[in-house]
């Protein structure tokens, strides 16, 4: 072989050729992966500063929300049309599917044999033919008889369903007609004001009020027929509604999002701002919904831990007491600032809600929820050494709620018909125990059994009072004192310490003529 001018040969230049080439495309294709990369590293850092973007609108729109709500849920009837309620009684056709055509009766030319020609005739064709036919005859009747039972079976299948059919007719007839019947009743008692059903109506406007949809829609309504007064306890949100983060920043230098936390002078703000919000969009709903109320008291609470005890607490945030002519109308309330509204209306705010700094309400909620009559001084009724049994049941209410008042407590006695198993309502303001305490009192001559302590249980639920008292003349059984141990925030007087309390702190010495009185057990 000849060499090339060089040194080279053809062969040689090929590969080295070849390798450059080869090069060549490596690098290429690593300058298209850097590339790929690059751009993908791109769309990325795109992609997640566009998704910090749609975190500010949201955190926008969150903010604007609870600065913007109470505006927001004005002008809509606030009045819930109860027609609406009404049921109408929807009849369907019965549904005979598979049942409703007639079984197919059979045909004799489906069963009959064909007849023989005349040179069948001829050969023995005319015999044949008649066993041909007594044998589909035979055939045909059975058919026949197949057919009926059938028919039989498929029409007591369709009597039976429109009798049921005719049952849940009258069923559904019926509960479409208590229900109306309910409803009328319902409306008719909302018209006559009676307490139950305002109480029901109003609560189901608070559940409808529009607003932000993490807030709670928790509330309880009281209301007097006497002063047209409705007073609520509503649940307020946390101050967690409020978002702690002013805005959301990407750093594409070093890819990474940066929050931006919000004053705490701003968060406290937006939070007064929102519970007072709250409170006057309430009021608002309250009015027009019910063109009969004179005046609405609020109470605002929240739920939270005391720092200092750690014990879950409902404390009040916000309280008002506003008569209908004071309420601005919508166009009004649509210029004011929520704060400073309320305080025009003479609310008690706590100063930082934030904090969970508690207010004492204007209108107690607990006691709105008991009928109170005026007080009777029972105890100067009581002449030297009188027999309590001599007492009337009425004026024995009253001698209870003095000896209580007597130890500094606040005591109410309730209307008989509307006590609710409550004869009488104590708050102890400062006492140690604290809060409403319940009384039922038994003007009784015989034993008092266990199931007095779980009707007081059960008023002590219902009133969601912290205690309870029951206090006779008479005695408890021994299951009554262990109730009443078990249940930790009950407390029995029976006759004995009855006579103490009255001679310790009204300073009458009294006496309970009952016959043949056990020697008491001593209260654990």
């Amino acid at each position: 072989m000849t060499p090339s001018h060089g040194g080279q040969s053809d062969w040689q230049r090929r590969q080295q050729a070849a390798a450059r080439d080869a090069e060549r495309r490596h690098k290429e294709e690593l300058r298209a992966r850097a590339n790929a990369e690059k751009q993908r590293e791109q769309a990325r850092r795109e992609e997640r500063a566009a998704k910090v973007a749609r975190k500010n609108v949201r955190l926008n729109e969150t903010v604007d929300e609870l600065r913007e709500f109470l505006r927001r849920g004005l002008g809509r009837p606030a009045r819930i049309d109860l027609e609406r309620d009404r049921r109408t009684l929807k009849v369907e056709p019965i549904n005979l599917e598979g049942i409703a055509d007639p079984v197919p009766q059979p045909r004799w030319e489906d069963f009959k044999p064909a007849e023989p020609t005349a040179l069948s005739r001829m050969v023995g064709g005319a015999a044949r033919y008649e066993r041909r036919a007594a044998e589909a005859k035979e055939k045909f009747q059975e058919a026949e008889r197949r057919a009926k039972q059938a028919e039989e079976a498929r029409l007591r299948q369709v009597n039976s369903a429109q009798v049921e059919y005719a049952a849940r007719l009258a069923r559904e007839r019926d509960e479409v007609k208590k229900h109306n019947t309910a409803l009328d009743q319902y409306i008719r008692a909302i018209g006559d004001r009676e307490p139950a059903s305002v109480e029901k109506y109003l609560l189901r406007v608070l559940q409808a009020v529009p607003l932000p949809g993490n807030f709670p829609r928790i509330a309880e309504v009281s209301f007097s027929r006497r002063t047209e007064q409705a007073v609520v306890r509503f649940e307020l949100p946390p101050p967690a509604v409020v978002p702690t983060v002013a805005a959301y920043k990407y750093l594409p230098t070093k890819n990474e999002e940066r929050e931006t936390p919000r004053s705490r002078s701003d968060v406290a703000e937006i939070y007064r701002s929102a519970i007072s919000q709250t409170a006057l969009l309430c009021l608002r709903d309250l009015f027009d919904a019910d063109p009969e109320l004179n005046s609405v008291g609020f109470n605002g609470h929240a739920h939270t831990i005391n720092p200092a005890t750690g014990e879950q607490e409902y404390p009040c945030f916000i309280s008002l007491n506003v008569e209908r002519a004071a309420f601005p109308r919508d166009e009004n309330l649509r210029n004011v600032t929520a704060e400073k509204c309320v305080r025009h209306l003479r609310a008690i705010v706590s100063n930082h809600p934030y904090e969970f700094e508690p207010i004492e309400p204007i209108l107690d909620f607990d006691l709105t929820r008991f009928s109170f009559v005026e007080g009777l001084d029972a105890v100067s009724t009581l002449d030297s050494r009188p027999d309590l049994m001599d007492m009337s049941y009425t004026n024995f209410e009253h001698l209870v709620r003095q000896i209580f008042e007597a130890q500094g407590a606040e005591g109410w006695t309730t209307q008989q018909s509307n006590d609710d198993g409550v004869d009488a309502v104590i708050v102890q303001r400062r006492a140690l125990m604290g809060g409403l305490t319940i009384v039922q009192a038994k003007h009784y001559s015989k034993v008092i059994g266990v199931s007095h302590v779980r009707e007081l249980a059960g008023a002590m639920e219902e009133k969601k009072a912290g205690w309870g008292i029951l206090i006779t003349t008479s005695w408890f059984t021994s299951n009554c004192w262990d109730k009443a141990r078990d249940h930790g925030r009950m407390e029995l007087i029976d006759g004995e310490r009855l006579i103490y309390l009255i001679k310790e702190y009204l300073g009458k010495d009294v006496l309970i003529g009952i016959p043949n009185r056990p020697r008491p057990r001593p209260n654990p």
